[in-house]
């Protein structure tokens, strides 16, 4: 009997186990740190040497930049490998704008066309043509000039089916109601949506996640993702991540849920980057 008996409750165990729900990521515990505290001044540039737990994305998200040109001002062209103690400009270098001038070396070619000769023989076949065209050509011309206006009622059509911001619509990262509206400037940079603590979380559109963490001050447990070359979301305050670093999100999966922000309210704090700099998520989501 005995035996049956632990035999039973193995089974029951086995069972409980493959029912269990989705895993939680865990959020790695980084040093929550400002710009202002690991930067320093360098030769008139603005310099910050890297801490544990720092990314690219990080850092741009904090300081309104665009990754790509701070990654191009620092030559680094792995975005997401960063070394303990490296020191990143926070501004365009001196000169930088200059380097691309070395492809002006491309006007090389133009130095054959030099020879007399041949400007001659340019401009003789030039008195041959309105020669030939007397009186046939334009009655021709006129009947395809009447044939052209109708294909120009298509075109007009076609700014309809633009989609803004890119690729895909955007869409809600979650319900609930908008009680923090965005300003310009360094103001409010993105909108508060009230919810239900532990409401889930989506990506507002398809791409990357370039950033998991909590290290950047007044944002909690904060996620980013990339979109393309020129968006980019964020997504803050959450309670648990269902995301890592490097995976791709298709829209509106599910990668967090909603905890609550620094005044001990349940909402979202979404954010749309657009070149680094904050734009008005409600421009771009639907209407409700």
């Amino acid at each position: 009997m005995p035996r049956y008996r632990s035999l039973t409750i193995c089974i029951v165990f086995a069972l409980l186990a493959a029912c269990k729900p989705p895993t939680k990521v865990a959020v790695e515990e980084r040093k929550v740190t400002t710009v202002r505290q690991e930067t320093e001044r360098l030769g008139g540039q603005l310099i910050r040497i890297v801490q544990p737990g720092d990314t690219l994305h990080g850092i741009s998200f904090a300081l309104g930049l665009n990754v790509n040109k701070l990654a191009a001002w620092n030559g680094i062209r792995d975005t997401s490998k960063l070394q303990v103690g490296q020191r990143i400009r926070l501004t365009e270098p001196i000169g930088f704008t200059s380097r691309p001038v070395a492809a002006a070396n491309k006007p090389k070619a133009s130095a054959k066309p030099v020879t007399r000769s041949a400007a001659r023989a340019v401009d003789k076949p030039a008195q041959k043509k309105p020669v030939k065209p007397v009186a046939t050509p334009p009655s021709s011309a006129s009947k395809t000039v009447a044939s052209k206006p109708k294909p120009s009622i298509k075109t007009t059509s076609q700014p309809k089916a633009v989609v803004k911001s890119g690729g895909q619509a955007w869409r809600w990262p979650t319900i609930g109601t908008v009680v923090g509206k965005f300003t310009a400037g360094r103001g409010h940079q993105g909108i508060d949506i009230r919810a239900t603590r532990g409401q889930s979380v989506t990506a507002a559109k398809p791409g990357e996640i370039v950033y998991v963490g909590n290290s950047l001050k007044g944002y909690g447990n904060l996620i980013i993702i990339k979109h393309d070359e020129e968006f980019l979301s964020a997504y803050a305050h959450n309670q648990d991540i269902y995301v890592r670093e490097g995976q791709t999100v298709r829209s509106q999966q599910k990668i967090a849920t909603v905890g609550v922000n620094n005044q001990r309210i349940a909402a979202l704090h979404f954010q749309i980057r657009r070149e680094g700099q904050p734009v008005d998520p409600l421009k771009h989501l639907p209407p409700r």
